[in-house]
């Protein structure tokens, strides 16, 4: 096999294969176009694909914003695994974030319509940030947003705090969502190579922006060795997805999942959820319903190919309005573990790195409150219902994912807790007002407490300045618990620091994070429980939260 030299960070040469043999090739191996240099301290950076201005964001960071790690996907590479990006000559100054990608607008999104079409499909870029210091071999810090796997962008979530105080690299990144992050089908797996015949396109995205961060972080003072992949709910998800992917093994080194779970489908369900979105476009297209299954039946897979392939992103939203959400991430016997969640009960088959799995104490609320529940429940049954359909959720998932990762002795540490700071206590502190809330039956303490993604703001150094779903974040963080809410956002960034620099989450001078002590210590305590009260942080091990 013939190759070329290429000349490789600090006079290194690295020789690449004109032919790529393996499959894997294709997605992780980057061909070289650049010189790339060590981080000297100078905001200008030069990547495999070309330079990048970064600029202070604050007194302590530099940001480097919508830098492309893959090829638009767009046109004939819409639903393909992704690529590497084009090369560029002169100098990319990015002051903006890149376009989010494709998805509906609800309220979590910042000025977006409910139910509004937005994003851009070209949406394949990254962003990074770094202390303002001469500092290298960072730990890497790579953040996976939530949103159900169709919503959500990297914009909200600055990374300059956690930089800063944690002294690493952030990198956020955006990845394909929906139909256009996971679609699968007969004909779109027909002659396609075996990325793009797993539907697993965000995923794929995901893997590809850390193989990215792989052969260019260096260049801004980052540890390619000591790569630590943290997301929340749809981005916990994916975190964890990537434990039982083969294709993502080496390329990450710790895992934090917030509010995540492991249940990936079958191709099987992909493809019946594929047979809904045909069926209706030919009917908004003109067929009869009745006659469309007929229709789709006597197409042939290239026909169908090219229909999909031929609709604009307006057209196929408009068809999935009325359809219940598509499944994500298939179990596909490529890019993730045929068997699902199972492969965790076999240390061959996922990547055995250290762990860190959290849930907030009152996760349901939210979806409660969404759902309108607080106008029509009473708050007995309301907290009575969010509380313990909470604790049951985090059971199935959290505590069953430890469980199994924990049964085996070559697995690293596996470290778990519960968010409490908001939850609704009869007797005790609350940070919510207890008086007020969303009408005169229910207080927002019971309303709301602890729900899914208050630590979010936590994590980042964000609170007060984190765009939240509601506008009523002053009912929260208020100045009179300012200390104790900005005391826990600290711990919790010096905790995850500590466990991205070291995989073990202790930091200096705080109460220790013990193991998880597996399914023969679960009266054991636990959980790191992570709480406030107006003056401090309220941090220890504990059973469950309460």
């Amino acid at each position: 096999m013939k190759g070329i030299k290429i000349r490789f960070r600090a006079g290194r040469y690295l020789c690449v294969s004109f032919v790529m043999v393996v499959v894997s090739s294709a997605l992780l191996n980057t061909v070289c176009y650049a010189d790339t240099s060590l981080w000297s301290g100078d905001p200008l950076v030069t990547t495999l694909y070309g330079r990048v201005q970064g600029f202070e964001d604050n007194a302590s960071t530099f940001v480097w914003k919508a830098i492309p790690y893959a090829k638009p996907p767009v046109g004939a590479m819409r639903w393909k695994a992704p690529q590497n990006p084009e090369p560029w000559s002169g100098i990319r100054e990015e002051n903006d974030f890149c376009s989010m990608c494709p998805q509906f607008g609800s309220i979590v999104i910042a000025g977006a319509q409910q139910g509004a079409i937005i994003g851009n499909e070209d949406c394949l870029y990254l962003n990074i940030w770094r202390p303002r210091s001469a500092q290298r071999n960072l730990p890497v810090f790579f953040w996976i947003h939530g949103g159900s796997n169709v919503q959500g962008s990297a914009n909200p979530y600055s990374g300059t705090e956690i930089a800063s105080r944690g002294n690493m690299v952030v990198v956020t990144i955006n990845y394909r969502l929906g139909i256009f992050g996971w679609l699968t089908h007969p004909a779109l797996r027909e002659g396609a190579d075996d990325f793009t015949a797993s539907g697993n396109y965000g995923t794929l995205d995901i893997i590809k922006a850390l193989a990215w961060v792989r052969d260019n972080i260096a260049a801004f003072g980052g540890d390619p060795n000591n790569v630590t992949i943290a997301g929340q709910s749809a981005g916990g998800i994916n975190t964890l997805s990537l434990l039982i992917s083969p294709v993502a093994k080496g390329l990450f080194h710790r895992v934090i999942s917030q509010s995540g779970g492991l249940q990936p489908v079958s191709v099987q369900d992909g493809d019946a959820y594929t047979e809904q979105i045909l069926k209706a476009l030919l009917v908004k297209d003109g067929t009869p319903e009745d006659k469309a299954d007929e229709v789709i039946a006597g197409m042939s897979n290239v026909e169908i190919k090219s229909y999909l392939y031929g609709k604009t992103t307006q057209e196929l939203f408009e068809a999935i309005k009325g359809l219940r959400a598509g499944p994500t991430v298939f179990k596909d016997g490529v890019v993730l573990q045929s068997d699902g969640a199972d492969a965790l009960n076999d240390p061959e088959k996922y990547n055995q790195v250290p762990v860190i799995i959290g849930s907030t104490a009152e996760e349901g609320k939210l979806f409660m409150y969404l759902s309108g529940l607080h106008e029509t429940w009473g708050p007995m049954l309301y907290q009575a219902i969010g509380r313990r359909a909470s604790q049951i959720a985090r059971i199935l998932s959290l505590d069953e994912i430890a469980n199994r990762l924990a049964a085996h002795p070559t697995q690293p540490g596996v470290y778990c807790y519960v968010f409490q700071f908001g939850m609704f206590r009869h007797c005790g502190y609350n940070a919510w007002p207890v008086d007020e809330g969303p009408n005169s039956r229910m207080s927002w303490a019971v309303a709301l407490g602890s729900f899914h993604g208050l630590d979010i703001p936590f994590t980042f150094g964000l609170v007060k300045r984190f765009p939240l779903f509601f506008s009523i974040a002053d009912k929260l963080f208020r100045e009179d618990n300012r200390a104790g809410y900005e005391a826990l956002s600290n711990a919790i960034m010096d905790y995850f620091a500590a466990f991205a620099r070291t995989g073990i989450p202790h930091p200096e001078g705080m109460p220790e994070w013990t193991k998880w002590p597996g399914r023969q210590g679960m009266q054991k305590e636990r959980f790191m429980l992570f709480d406030a009260n107006d003056r401090e942080a309220v941090l220890r091990m504990g059973y469950e939260a309460r």
